[in-house]
């Protein structure tokens, strides 16, 4: 790769950004409150549909301070369809952070930025030059794609040494006196041209230069060497009613989905062991109950693959009590907050919208 190669790659970058039309809400605006929302929501989700949750949460809590005056069960009850709850439970930690140690004002210099929970150098970096004009280029899956195929790296992206040729990559090329523009610009064309799959290679303006175009390696960059394994889990929710009312419990554990609500739960049991499940629902919570399943749903995550079922109890044991249960009628309980697979089986079956 040459000199000009490298010192062109902003240039061009910017030149073509000019005239990308890719409207989103978050785009220009300098309130670091506002963009930090934005990332947030953005981390794991995609423009499309982190956009209507963008509009959402930022008209019910347009300022840090309202952020951080409410219950955090009523921003995850906001967040219910986006996935990947701890983001949510960041943005509120890391709001009352504010509140507390920054006297209630958006920190502006990296170093505090990077300090607040749920907030890593990508985010940091975005957020100090977007807000801030903060030298900082942002480094995620984007950038990585797009640079591992313009320099044509043959390194692994997923190993120390690959993440350190990266670094290295993205620092030669970066724009430090326009970082909001180079960071919006090059994040802008990893999601619109230089995709995953099929890259756009005929309206790209480095197809001349771009080492893996010139080489046909594009379907191979970037290199990684790690497969994702998921763990398999087993969940088995009780739907126990008593008139109009039903039985939800709060996670509490660290788990995936704490603080959520859900159906009562008995992790573990193969779903085509009923009797077992029954057995095991008379040791857990000392009552006998006769079960019938109506409804299944699988989910995966990043490392986790959930095979849920829910099943309807004949009746409403008595005196049933679980640690951080209770009865909530059915007509409130869009007032809370529930996994994905519940909120799909509480819209199918209870009609909650």
């Amino acid at each position: 790769m040459s000199e000009d190669n490298i010192s062109l790659f902003s240039p061009r970058l910017l030149d073509w950004h000019k005239s990308l039309d890719r409207p989103l809400p978050w785009k220009g605006i300098k309130d670091p409150y506002l963009i930090w929302v934005s990332e947030i929501i953005l981390q794991q989700t995609r423009a499309a549909q982190a956009t209507p949750y963008y509009h959402k949460i930022t008209e019910r809590f347009p300022t840090v301070a309202s952020l951080a005056a409410v219950p955090i069960d009523e921003l995850l009850s906001m967040w219910q369809g986006l996935g990947y709850y701890s983001r949510a439970r960041n943005l509120h930690f890391s709001a009352q952070i504010i509140m507390d140690n920054f006297g209630g004002e958006f920190p502006s210099n990296y170093k505090d930025i990077i300090s607040l929970k749920g907030v890593g150098k990508y985010t940091a970096a975005a957020i100090g030059s977007f807000a801030f004009g903060l030298p900082h280029p942002v480094i995620d899956g984007n950038v990585i794609r797009v640079l591992s195929r313009y320099f044509d790296l043959d390194e692994p992206v997923d190993t120390s040494e690959g993440l350190n040729k990266i670094n290295h990559l993205v620092q030669l090329v970066f724009n430090a006196k326009k970082p909001a523009k180079f960071n919006q610009a090059i994040m802008d064309f990893g999601a619109t041209v230089c995709l995953p799959k099929k890259p756009a290679c005929s309206s790209c303006p480095f197809t001349s230069f771009c080492q893996a175009s010139l080489n046909n390696t594009q379907s191979l960059r970037p290199i990684k060497t790690k497969k994702l394994k998921r763990k398999q889990r087993n969940f088995n929710f009780l739907m126990i009613s008593k008139g109009a009312k039903i039985y939800i419990q709060k996670r509490v554990e660290k788990d995936i989905w704490q603080e959520l609500y859900q159906l009562p739960m008995i992790e573990g049991v193969a779903f085509s062991k009923k009797s077992k499940l029954e057995k095991e629902a008379i040791d857990k919570w000392g009552t006998a109950v006769e079960l019938e399943p109506i409804f299944t749903h699988k989910q995966l995550l990043t490392h986790q693959s959930i095979h849920s079922i829910v099943w309807k109890a004949s009746m409403a044991p008595k005196g049933f009590s679980i640690p951080e249960g209770k009865w909530v009628n059915k007509a409130d309980l869009g007032d809370y907050g529930f996994p994905k697979t519940l909120a799909l089986f509480l819209k199918d079956f209870l009609y909650i919208r």
